[in-house]
């Protein structure tokens, strides 16, 4: 998904290799507004669809201004912190008179926001503009995923959670290193579900795929575990567990070949945390859970054995 930042410049023609080193990798376009008035116009309307904000210090205040002045970057800056209840996004200033440069501290502490130099760190600007974006990335996740990260998942789950949503926002459809951390996210899944009773198979951190078989089991279906949960179970070990099919399938991913495989594992990978995330956990639970997982395999294991014979007797 493409992210939108505004960018406040009355010249943006002599910045073009900043903009194309931005747009080239077609994961940010910048929104140009020449004028303060026309920025604060579009932020009005628009700010939802925005990720962040690139302010020239000294620029023209309307269309038809004839000085530029610092009003306009006041104007903009304001407006984005009068509408943050809407949409909170980060900014920084892109410029290239020397006045405002020569004592940055004191300008960031005024403004409360970076400050780069047009002349000479175009690349610290696009850097730290990928860093806001991807922040503001981040805030949207929590936001919009809050209910995934309960008080189950430990910090390190939780960053590695907000790493793969990051993956999922930005629509990174040829990623496949994100297959890693979704396995680690299962190592977890696997560990839990043996504290809670689900799993009688003791996860020892190299057994996902016969966890994976245990749970996926025909005695638990719709019984102790939903059928779709046992489906994303299978589907999500089958494509991020190591094994001799995994590199033919990164390649497929990373060649385009696989185009919704990344976003289709993920949320099979959701499946899985949003619903465990809601059984009970508590001592009494967890205990009555394992009973009725080993009653539901003892009366599979009965039926299996009763099937067997009756077919033994009929040849």
């Amino acid at each position: 998904m493409i992210k939108k930042v505004l960018w406040v410049e009355d010249k943006p023609q002599k910045l073009s290799n900043f903009r194309s080193n931005i747009e080239d990798d077609g994961e940010i376009q910048l929104v140009i507004c020449k004028d303060a008035e026309s920025a604060v116009s579009y932020l009005e309307s628009n700010i939802e669809s925005l990720s962040g904000a690139i302010l020239d210090i000294e620029a023209f205040v309307k269309p038809d201004s004839e000085i530029e002045t610092k009003t306009s970057f006041c104007r903009v800056r304001d407006c984005i912190h009068k509408l943050k209840y809407r949409n909170a996004i980060e900014y920084f200033a892109f410029t290239g008179k020397a006045k405002h440069l020569k004592d940055k501290e004191s300008f960031k502490e005024e403004y409360e926001c970076e400050i780069f130099d047009k002349n000479s760190q175009s690349d610290e600007a696009e850097q730290y503009l990928h860093t806001i974006v991807d922040r503001h990335i981040l805030s949207v996740i929590s936001y919009k995923y809050g209910g995934l990260f309960g008080p189950e998942l430990g910090e390190k789950e939780r960053q590695r959670l907000l790493s793969i949503l990051l993956v999922l926002e930005k629509g990174e459809t040829r990623n496949a290193d994100v297959f890693n951390p979704i396995r680690k996210m299962l190592d977890w899944v696997m560990e839990y579900c043996n504290t809670i009773g689900l799993l009688d198979v003791q996860f020892d951190g190299s057994n996902l795929g016969e966890c994976s078989v245990r749970l996926g089991s025909d005695a638990f279906s719709d019984k102790l575990i939903p059928t779709y949960i046992q489906r994303s179970f299978h589907s999500c070990v089958v494509i991020s567990n190591n094994g001799s099919h995994k590199q033919a399938t990164d390649n497929l991913v990373s060649e385009g070949k696989a185009v919704y495989l990344v976003r289709s594992t993920i949320f099979e990978l959701l499946n899985i945390l949003e619903w465990i995330q809601r059984l009970p956990n508590t001592v009494e639970d967890n205990a009555k859970r394992a009973a009725q997982a080993d009653q539901l395999l003892e009366e599979a294991e009965l039926k299996r054995r009763e099937q067997n014979k009756k077919k033994s007797i009929s040849q």
